[in-house]
């Protein structure tokens, strides 16, 4: 069992547009765009497929405003993300690319010094940031507000149609539907952040080196970066990540395939890394995608037949085993690219065994998405059980969380997860808590022996 243990809450909520901008501010958004000029995109390292392109933000910098974009308040003064725009281009996937809006904050503004930098991909389609979560009522700062004020400069971003989409819905032909390809594009966009946002921050006079590159995100957020280190090499420049309730495309196959695939056994007896808790067990459910995730993956993957009551074909099986991050190719023809399952990176892993808010049939007739368990543990599964102790990063960890809000709220504030430093915690932490201090530590002066995960690693 790994020997280090680590923690999340997903209610989204709304942050609405701020418009004081301070001077330090407008000089970190003019650096940036120096950043920009001055260092291009190149792959750090390629994995099996290669990273695309992005082109140069056009206009002017702005500040982020609506849907869920984060901004940090000091007394009068309102600190918003820089926004920018851009394009992101892929081999086999739409052209000219598809459009992508990310905003980004340095905690130097406030004074701070800099610890490192989160990236944060959103579920579902991606098209809007990813939401903030609150801790508890005697502790309501936000995930991102705590990253931010332990020292974490904070970079959102929303695509302007779905990341997984292959093709441009006015193409009247499209490329062929592979989402393992349309991974390329936040493969891309994390490069990009690692050689212009957070290569300056460990370099130079005053430069950190201890510095983390990291990234955060939830159900298909989590697919967002599990593709990018599967297949395109970011292990060689990320260095700790959050994955929530997912990689969710960990076999596209068994998600979708009629008859349905086995149930999964989440953490069996053995398995390297998890972390039950004391007395705890693992727990078995369906990897298939439960309504809407099957007509969207049907959408995605251009494959309507996804959970069809008239079955699926095999030639249908075959393409959706070979766009999933564990599409197991060896590079025989007809099968996909060769994923990687060996990293530097550090990895923890939050997965729901049990919902706070259960109603009973689930498996009866009586299915609510809100309330029944639904594949992502199971998926996540399919992805972790390729690490074992022979190429397990030096911190891995796989969470199960309990009472969790819904079937995908490991980071929940009132949900538990038992095997976090139990005897830190003693059985008892909430994930939005486990989360926020895996990632960016405990509160200066709390005295707890947990150790931020967020910090350079040899690559």
């Amino acid at each position: 069992m790994s020997g280090t243990h680590r923690l999340s809450s997903e209610r989204s909520i709304s942050l609405g547009p701020t418009t004081t901008i301070a001077t330090k501010l407008l000089l970190a958004s003019a650096l940036a765009v120096i950043a920009f000029a001055l260092l291009p995109t190149p792959a750090h390292a390629q994995g099996s497929l290669s990273l695309g392109s992005l082109t140069p933000p056009v206009g002017s910098t702005t500040a982020c405003s609506g849907t869920n974009w984060f901004s940090y308040t000091s007394g009068s003064t309102t600190y918003p993300l820089n926004c920018f725009t851009t394009t992101v281009s892929c081999n086999n996937t739409a052209s000219p690319g598809i459009g992508l809006t990310f905003g980004y904050l340095s905690p130097a503004v406030i004074s701070k010094p800099v610890n490192g930098l989160v990236v944060f991909f959103n579920g579902g389609d991606g098209t809007v940031p990813a939401g903030d979560s609150t801790g508890t009522p005697s502790n309501p700062l936000s995930m991102l507000t705590y990253y931010f004020t332990q020292g974490y400069e904070i970079v959102q971003l929303a695509w302007g149609s779905p990341w997984e989409e292959t093709d441009n819905p006015g193409q009247t032909t499209p490329y062929p539907a592979n989402i393992q390809n349309a991974a390329c594009r936040p493969a891309t966009f994390l490069n990009y952040v690692y050689n212009t946002y957070f290569l300056p921050i460990t370099q130079g006079t005053g430069g950190n080196p201890k510095a983390g590159m990291c990234a955060q995100g939830a159900s298909a957020g989590s697919a967002q970066v599990a593709y990018s280190l599967a297949y395109y090499g970011a292990g060689s420049w990320l260095d700790n990540v959050e994955l929530i309730s997912g990689p969710v495309f960990s076999d596209i196959n068994q998600g979708c395939e009629e008859p349905a695939a086995a149930s999964v056994t989440v953490c069996p007896s053995g398995q390297w890394g998890c972390q039950l808790g004391s007395g705890g067990s693992s727990w078995a459910l369906s990897p298939t995608y439960v309504t809407p995730a099957n007509t969207q993956v049907g959408q995605w993957t251009y494959n309507s037949s996804c959970t069809s009551s008239s079955g699926t074909t095999s030639s249908s099986d075959q393409a959706w085993l070979n766009q999933s991050i564990v599409d197991q190719s060896t590079g025989a023809a007809g099968q996909g690219a060769i994923p990687t399952f060996t990293y530097p990176t550090s990895i923890s892993a939050w997965l729901c065994r049990s919902l706070y808010h259960a109603v009973p049939n689930c498996n009866g007739g009586g299915f609510n998405p809100d309330l029944c368990p639904n594949n992502s543990s199971p998926q996540g599964e399919i992805f972790y059980s390729q690490i074992t102790s022979s190429n397990a990063p030096a911190h891995y960890d796989i969470y199960a969380v309990d009472a969790c809000d819904g079937p995908e709220q490991a980071g929940s504030s009132d949900s538990n997860v038992p095997g976090f430093y139990p005897t830190v915690f003693n059985g008892t932490v909430s994930g939005f808590t486990a989360i926020t201090y895996d990632m960016a530590g405990p509160p200066p002066g709390s005295g707890l022996p947990v150790t931020a995960e967020c910090t350079h690693v040899s690559h």
